[in-house]
């Protein structure tokens, strides 16, 4: 097999399933570079070379890179920090070694306000009703607080998001974060005294989150994914930066019909056309779009936009890429990006958090976790199981959780609810103070699901 190397940029996300599909390949032996914010047990067992540099120092990780850069033909990413920042503008600069994402240019995660100016621009109809509060524009705060309560006046349930990102957790929504005005209005001198804030109308709807590949010049879609943000079963509590997700067998999701699906591929396609502008754009090379939808019954609008894979989303479209991932990287940095494949499969994941990650009082940090059982039986059911380790480490000679999502514990198969049922035990088996969304991809959470759009479409 010919040798492919590869640096691997990782906060703990999505990083152990990228690791897993390389060294799973049939056409490589990959070798993998790393540099991470913490020594994660599985990516340090399986990288050529392992750094850790917790603040994930672009500078170091450039030092890093030209180190071994004569070994590595590309990079990857799990983390939207080192693409906001210009990471593959620096890295090709003082390293030589091309990532693949996109240029800093293009990381329009890093401003919601520019991503509804882009929107404005390119593709009006997916914007929601919208308005910009800049504390730097001359204003004062009362004059801010006096606008603000007239834009709830205007739209009435409205969702407070500030400007930089939040990994969702900063973000507020009518009826959940704040009942009434009093409340939003602390919600949002909470978030204007930090700087820009968007304040959008609540979109009544149904979410999903869609993902496109490209080299530049070709718009490469991949199947529909569904996230789960709320830390509790049944969408309640606090917004975390999610409890799990999955896809269907199907390229689209079991609650969108098939002619809503074919609408957000073409206007998904043409409104990457009007952002790349005429022939080849290199600043657009990776996964280009990660778009949150929202379905409503009458089309469909988008949340927001980020450039890189979503955290559980991603490992969805991992354990069902058809496609060698090195293949995939090596004909996006070439320019010869014509589709990307994906199997015909489900896949679930379900997250494995510290028991009060996302609830009153925070979570805790560094207390032991077991994966011994999970792994065996992932062993014991290949290849329909994975056990991914994500924000867990080695310290002292022991295993620990952090205080985010630990494990993603997956499940790959033909129907839904298998994959569904293969995720549930694998996460069962994970041991420690800790637990799990129970009703990720749940026959019940998805004909809610239905029969809410079809309520919106207005079907009796």
């Amino acid at each position: 097999m010919d040798r492919v190397g590869v640096l691997l940029v990782s906060k703990c996300l999505s990083a152990a399933a990228m690791v897993d599909a390389l060294v799973r390949s049939d056409k490589y032996e990959a070798k993998v570079y790393m540099v991470e914010r913490q020594a994660n047990p599985f990516d340090v067992g399986r990288a050529e070379e392992h750094r850790v540099v917790p603040d994930l120092s672009i500078s170091q990780i450039a030092r890093f890179a030209k180190r071994f850069a004569s070994r590595i033909d590309f990079g990857l990413c799990d983390t939207e920090d080192f693409v906001v920042n210009g990471g593959r503008d620096r890295l090709a600069e003082e390293a030589g070694v091309q990532m693949v994402c996109v240029t800093k240019k293009f990381a329009v995660e890093g401003s919601k306000a520019g991503q509804r100016l882009l929107f404005d621009r390119i593709w009006p109809q997916a914007n929601p009703s919208f308005r910009v509060f800049d504390p730097s524009s001359g204003g004062t705060e009362l004059e801010a607080v006096s606008e603000f309560r007239s834009t709830l006046d205007e739209m009435k349930e409205p969702v407070i998001k500030p400007d930089a990102p939040a990994r969702g957790a900063g973000v507020g929504v009518w009826g959940s974060d704040f009942k009434t005005k009093a409340q939003a209005v602390d919600f949002f001198l909470s978030a204007y005294s930090r700087g820009r804030v968007v304040v959008e109308d609540r979109v009544e709807g149904e979410e999903s989150s869609f993902h496109a590949f490209s080299d530049g010049k070709h718009f490469c879609p991949s199947p529909l994914t569904r996230d789960y943000k709320r830390a509790r079963d049944g969408n309640m509590g606090r917004l975390t930066g999610g409890m799990g997700s999955y896809r269907d067998a199907a390229d689209f999701l079991p609650f969108v019909t098939e002619g809503e699906w074919s609408d957000v591929l073409t206007a998904e396609a043409r409104a990457f056309r009007k952002w790349k502008g005429r022939g080849t754009e290199p600043g657009l090379r990776g996964i280009v779009e990660y778009d949150a939808l929202m379905h409503t019954g009458r089309g469909f609008k988008v949340l927001e936009r980020n450039s890189r894979g979503g955290n559980t989303e991603f490992i969805n479209l991992l354990t069902t890429l058809e496609d060698d991932l090195a293949d995939l990287c090596f004909r996006i940095n070439e320019g010869k990006l014509r589709g990307v494949r994906f199997r015909k499969e489900a896949s679930v994941v379900t997250c494995v958090v510290p028991s009060r990650y996302g609830l009153p009082g925070g979570p805790s940090n560094g207390g032991p976790i077991e994966l011994t059982e999970a792994s065996a039986f992932q062993d014991a059911n290949e290849p329909h199981v994975r056990v991914y380790p994500m924000d867990v480490r080695v310290q002292d000679g022991e295993t620990v959780h952090g205080s985010s999502r630990c494990v993603a514990a997956v499940g790959v198969a033909r129907r839904l609810d298998e994959a569904r049922e293969f995720s549930v035990r694998a996460a069962q088996l994970v041991r420690g103070r800790l637990r799990y969304r129970k009703d990720v991809a749940g026959k019940k959470d998805i004909e809610y699901s239905r029969s809410h759009l079809e309520r919106l479409r207005g079907v009796d």
